[in-house]
């Protein structure tokens, strides 16, 4: 593409007019720089006319990415391996170059044709007295949903949460990793289920601070400062490394009692570590997935020593990131019906200790088929069972 049109694409302070006129030049001058391309290639390909056929039968889509600045990518284009667009999308920073929104443009006419905002103005929520706040750790949730008002926590009329991922305080559920220009969704799934499970709870979001592990540190401190007893953490990794600040915080606040999800690789955790969910502290639960029947669910991890309770999880009603009522499963989502159970025990218990918790909680699990968890399977968490 020509120097002087990339240089007013990657402009995030043009208008939306400007960027729609921009836009409709983008054809001409893509279909130009892949011919080059493409030219070059085949050039280089006559030496070996079999080898550069085999390549090119394996090409399904050519993907180009455009940074303004390292590691902040501005613009991707995609086609398909005849060279014929299929998407392009431009993500627009503010000041502090922390992502604003993607714009999905048109390929026929080459305008905005859809807006997807990443970082939306707070809500106007009334504050809420209540004492009986889960900490939910993910990826933000979609605060823009009303859904979502009545079980926010809110402190001086604000959301009681952080945003440790752009050190903000809009925790807007957003998970960039796999792709900046389509970002996945996972918070708000969660809060769902939080919700559902313990509807007299409020729960204060939190993002995770994916770029710096190490942030857990003021994370956690952020959760005892506002006096949380229970934090929902459904994620976890293979390295040991990545937990490791975690780890010292949370040993170090012994009365917050973190639930994590065993992880869906399918195998056995003890043998095969999946961190928060392996460590080694009293303070962390680790849940695992079961059918409505209490069998494993599908590729859900498991462990005598590491897995502390399988709950059921699989097909559970919820809603996404979009307000839009759909079914999922996974230890991702019976961590947080533990933790719903937790805080419902917490709210008709308000001085009880971790020990009384947890002996609760072994009393309301069975031992069903072969031993997989340490201390069985919860058939109901939204039974109130032992909990008056």
């Amino acid at each position: 593409m020509g120097k002087h049109f990339t240089d007013r694409l990657l402009d995030a302070d043009i208008s939306r007019t400007q960027a729609q006129q921009e836009y409709e030049a983008l054809s001409w001058e893509y279909h130009n720089t892949l011919l080059k391309l493409l030219d070059e290639k085949r050039h280089s390909a006559n030496k070996d006319l079999d080898l550069y056929k085999q390549a090119s039968n394996q090409i399904q889509k050519i993907i180009f990415t455009f940074y303004k600045v390292p590691k902040r990518p501005i613009l991707e284009i995609r086609s398909n391996k005849n060279c014929n667009i299929q998407s392009i999308r431009k993500i627009i920073y503010n000041k502090n170059f922390i992502p604003q929104e993607i714009h999905s443009i048109n390929i026929s006419d080459y305008k905005i044709d859809n807006t997807k905002l990443l970082n939306p103005e707070l809500p106007k929520l009334k504050s809420n007295n209540n004492k009986n706040i889960i900490a939910l750790i993910d990826t933000g949730i979609n605060y823009s949903l009303k859904i979502l008002h009545k079980n926010i926590a809110v402190k001086d009329r604000q959301i009681l949460g952080f945003d440790f991922w752009d050190n903000d305080n809009k925790p807007f559920d957003s998970d960039p990793r796999q792709s900046p220009f389509y970002p996945r969704h996972h918070g708000t799934t969660v809060f769902s289920i939080l919700a559902h499970d313990a509807p007299n709870s409020v729960i204060a979001p939190y993002r995770f601070p994916a770029l710096d592990m190490c942030k857990f540190k003021e994370l956690v401190e952020h959760i005892v400062e506002n006096s949380i007893r229970v934090v929902n953490l459904s994620m976890g990794s293979k390295k040991l490394q990545d937990w490791e600040c975690f780890e010292k915080v949370a040993s170090k606040y012994k009365d917050v009692i973190f639930v994590v999800s065993a992880g869906n690789n399918g195998f056995n955790i003890d043998e095969n570590p999946i961190y928060p969910a392996s460590l080694n502290l009293k303070n962390i639960l680790a849940v695992t997935s079961s059918d409505k029947s209490g069998r494993l669910g599908r590729g859900s991890n498991y462990g005598q020593n590491s897995v502390d309770f399988i709950l059921p999880a699989e097909r559970l009603q919820v809603f996404d990131h979009r307000g839009v009522k759909a079914f999922t499963g996974g230890t991702s989502y019976a961590a947080p019906r533990l933790t719903a159970l937790i805080s419902r025990y917490i709210e008709k218990n308000p001085n009880c200790t971790n020990d009384e918790i947890y002996d609760f909680l072994k009393k309301r699990a069975i031992q069903k088929g072969k031993k997989i968890t340490k201390y069985g399977w919860i058939p109901d968490p939204l039974d109130n069972y032992l909990i008056n």
